[in-house]
């Protein structure tokens, strides 16, 4: 069981991405620790990276990164300009991916639901249909309905159906009670086709194909236009086929946009979700839909408060649609009621030496569960051997002198013991948020040349990193990796001007230029306490 909302925060190179790929995995696939373990070992990260990568090009993971011009209008929703074909401006209302992402979820529940009701309900009494789920062809008529008129109300050409012969029937109307008026000609006469009279057809036959004679039809439903009934049901049988396409085509691209589905298609999913009632929900229907991630990097270098805005109340556990204390809203920009689905996970990341956790909004606080991420030294064994044969000739006495060589003149540097020694001089002088984590000193285990790969670790990217912590501070950087990195100047030299002498500090450091082997050793000295 792990919480809907996480937050891994702690000093940075500890792995914290990488947990977030490792726990999406987790949820989507249902796997307890154990089994992902199993399923994922340490040694094997390729592996649940391109499994993570899989998921997330199926929707069913999005990634992004708060900073601080990200807002409410990009991870909810917001107006935003757009350009018609005739090159004229106009706003429109845009979902963000929070939102989308909510959809994607809920609507895998709603298909789950649909197929479980496929699969076990029979026609129910009339008078038990209101403490039932929604029936399959309830819910597909509902959709039916809902997208012709959307396309009469935004589309400028007429609605035509085909008949068995190929002749084409115009839709007039679509009544209160959801039955549709046809016309076969301008001005012609009307044929009605009712939601009853297709029920029983999508009950009595399997697909158009199955019809081979426009008579059968009166058989199973009786009088009426058969070859009017006969069309409209080969519409709505098109449409089912594209109904159920619509969650692959969303799976496919988290970004839910008219680029990706058409926008009838995509309102006609959040309608969908709409009438979904989560009360009625199997614990089946969970196991079929399965689980959503939201990745939220750098969580705290935006303002998370005012980027979640009233949905900080939404993502609460108990709050999410269909469980004890749910909550619903109104959303500011499109008016869409809104609920977010139990089935959407989010994990948040951050640095902790970037800014303090206290500093969080506390009411954003209150809402996450806060998992604490610190170096592990572990995995940085065992340790790794450098032959002296790598080094230059003339340094090899440096190296003999600054550390006990082998007979070989091979180096065994502990990177575990080099990680804990900084630590805990870091953990002294700052605290736990300003410890170095081990990812830093994790591409020297496995480097082709694990002497370049750590002096890149400690120059580009330990060395910068203590330079933020301790800004002119020479002591302290001194203090954590010795006096071996840094070299003192002098004090005696004089700056001259026309009319006056300025006399520098008594003590001015700059870091080392350092040989291989002078590098070996001054590693080994951070670690041996020399």
């Amino acid at each position: 069981m792990h919480a809907l909302n996480t937050i891994f925060y702690g000093p940075p190179g500890t792995g914290k991405t990488y947990l977030t790929s490792q726990r999406a995995v987790q949820l989507i696939e249902n796997l307890s620790d154990k089994e992902l373990q199993e399923q994922y070992p340490p040694h094997e990260r390729a592996k649940l990276k391109s499994k993570f990568n899989e998921y997330q090009q199926q929707g069913r993971v999005a990634v992004l990164t708060f900073h601080p011009s990200f807002a409410y209008e990009d991870f909810v929703e917001g107006i935003k300009p757009f350009k018609n074909e005739r090159n004229d401006l106009y706003y429109d209302v845009v979902d963000g991916v929070f939102k989308q992402m909510s959809y994607n979820a809920a609507y895998a529940l709603y298909l789950a639901q649909q197929q479980r009701s496929l699969d076990t309900l029979s026609e129910p009494p009339e008078t038990s249909k209101q403490s039932l789920p929604l029936r399959p062809f309830d819910a597909l008529y509902f959709e039916f309905i809902d997208y012709l008129k959307r396309m009469m109300q935004e589309g400028s050409e007429e609605i035509t159906f085909e008949t068995k012969q190929g002749k084409a029937i115009r839709l007039s109307n679509i009544n209160q009670n959801s039955t549709l008026a046809f016309q076969t000609s301008a001005g012609g006469k009307t044929y009605s086709v009712t939601k009853h009279s297709l029920a029983k057809m999508y009950r009595g036959f399997l697909d158009v194909e199955s019809i081979s004679q426009l008579s059968e039809i009166s058989e199973v439903v009786g009088q009426g236009n058969t070859s009017v009934m006969w069309a409209a049901f080969h519409r709505l049988k098109a449409f089912e086929a594209t109904r159920y396409r619509i969650y692959n085509a969303l799976l496919s691209n988290h970004q839910l946009s008219e680029n990706s589905v058409s926008a009838v298609q995509y309102r006609q999913m959040k309608q969908a979700t709409r009438q979904l009632d989560f009360s009625q929900l199997a614990s089946a229907d969970y196991r079929q839909a399965g689980n959503f991630v939201i990745v939220i990097d750098e969580i705290n270098r935006g303002n998370p408060a005012s980027i979640f805005g009233e949905l900080i109340s939404l993502i609460e556990e108990d709050k999410r649609a269909g469980l004890t204390e749910a909550l619903q809203t109104i959303l500011p920009y499109s008016r869409e009621p809104f609920r977010v689905p139990p089935n959407l996970y989010i994990i948040g990341t951050m640095n902790s030496s970037d800014q303090s956790v206290d500093t969080l909004d506390v009411a954003f606080r209150r809402r996450f569960t806060f998992q604490a991420i610190h170096p592990n030294p572990e995995l940085l064994k065992p340790a790794i051997t450098i032959s002296v044969e790598n080094l230059e000739d003339s340094n090899q006495d440096t190296l003999a002198q600054a550390a006990e060589p082998m007979a070989n003149y091979s180096q065994k540097i502990h990177l575990d013991k080099l990680l804990t020694a900084m630590n805990e001089r870091l953990l002294w002088l700052r605290g736990e948020d300003y410890e170095i984590g081990h990812a830093y000193f994790l591409p020297v285990l496995t480097a082709d040349d694990p002497l370049a790969a750590l002096r890149l670790a400690m120059y580009q990217r330990i060395i910068p990193l203590l330079e933020e912590y301790f800004f002119s501070d020479w002591d302290e950087r001194i203090a954590v990796l010795g006096n071996s990195f840094v070299e003192e100047l002098s004090g005696e030299y004089l700056l001259t001007s026309e009319d006056s002498v300025f006399r520098l500090p008594d003590k001015r450091y700059r870091w080392r230029k350092l040989s291989d082997a002078e590098f070996l050793a001054a590693i080994r000295r951070i670690y041996q306490h020399e």
